[in-house]
């Protein structure tokens, strides 16, 4: 698939969008370069309407982007690369300006500590949707979210809307597996979920001992998820706790 024509194709794409992410498809034995239409220079996202160009003109045999970097950034696929990967089920192509490499999907899933960033695909609405899917085996229903949809007070409440719809039910004391809705940063709606751990145990992937029974996890904007004191200043922050009604004693 990745003949020299290609990968020279590939990669003059790539060091003409620099320093965005530049994308495309391979569709038989050549390279569709597409248009990015993600706001972020370092993410990725082939126009729909490219896409159904590339397609009539037939079958995409692999998704392609680059790393910008001019040869220095890493071809190997990031953790939202990834997950990506999985769910289209198509190999992809990894650039940056000087190598390709290409990457058979594969099943993979995000850690629950120390997953990336990524808007709608590792954010802090997926990390809740992970933790009761792999630790309760309770499946939550996604929801179209743009980036910063809690700053524009003409936005949909989504976490207040939503969590009854889910099976939740508000609570005034906090255990194991709650959910705590709080008010992050500048915001005109409830933003941040913090899902109560107790002892930061978890059943679906190894974790460090830590001596406290008072822990939180959660995905902060744009750092890694982690584990850590429910302190007053998260409970300053705090809005509403609510429990999912399988857990109602």
């Amino acid at each position: 698939m990745l003949t020299a024509k290609i990968k020279k194709a590939i990669n003059a794409h790539a060091n003409e969008c620099h320093p965005r992410e530049a994308c495309g498809v391979i569709v038989g034995k050549e390279y569709i370069p597409c248009t990015n239409i993600s706001p972020d220079d370092a993410q990725f996202e082939i126009d729909p309407i490219d896409l159904v160009g590339a397609d009539k003109e037939g079958k995409i045999k692999a998704y392609v982007h680059s790393h910008s970097g001019f040869g220095e950034a890493s071809t190997e696929p990031s953790m939202p690369d990834m997950i990506q990967m999985g769910l289209h089920g198509l190999p992809w192509v990894i650039a940056n300006g000087v190598d390709v490499n290409l990457y058979k999907p594969k099943d993979y899933k995000a850690p629950l500590i120390g997953r990336a960033y990524y808007h709608g695909t590792l954010d802090c609405y997926t990390l809740v949707k992970d933790y009761y899917q792999r630790e309760l085996g309770i499946t939550l229903n996604d929801y179209e979210r743009t980036d910063e949809w809690w700053a524009d007070a003409k936005s949909k409440p989504l976490y207040i809307d939503n969590f009854k719809k889910e099976g939740f039910v508000e609570v005034d004391n906090v255990q194991k597996h709650d959910l705590i809705l709080c008010r992050l940063g500048r915001t005109e709606h409830v933003n941040h979920a913090l899902v109560f751990i107790g002892d930061g145990t978890l059943e679906s992937e190894p974790t460090d001992a830590v001596i406290s029974d008072c822990l939180v996890l959660h995905h902060p904007y744009n750092q890694q998820s982690l584990r850590e004191m429910y302190s007053d200043s998260w409970q300053r922050r705090a809005a509403v706790i609510i429990r999912h009604k399988s857990l109602m004693k």
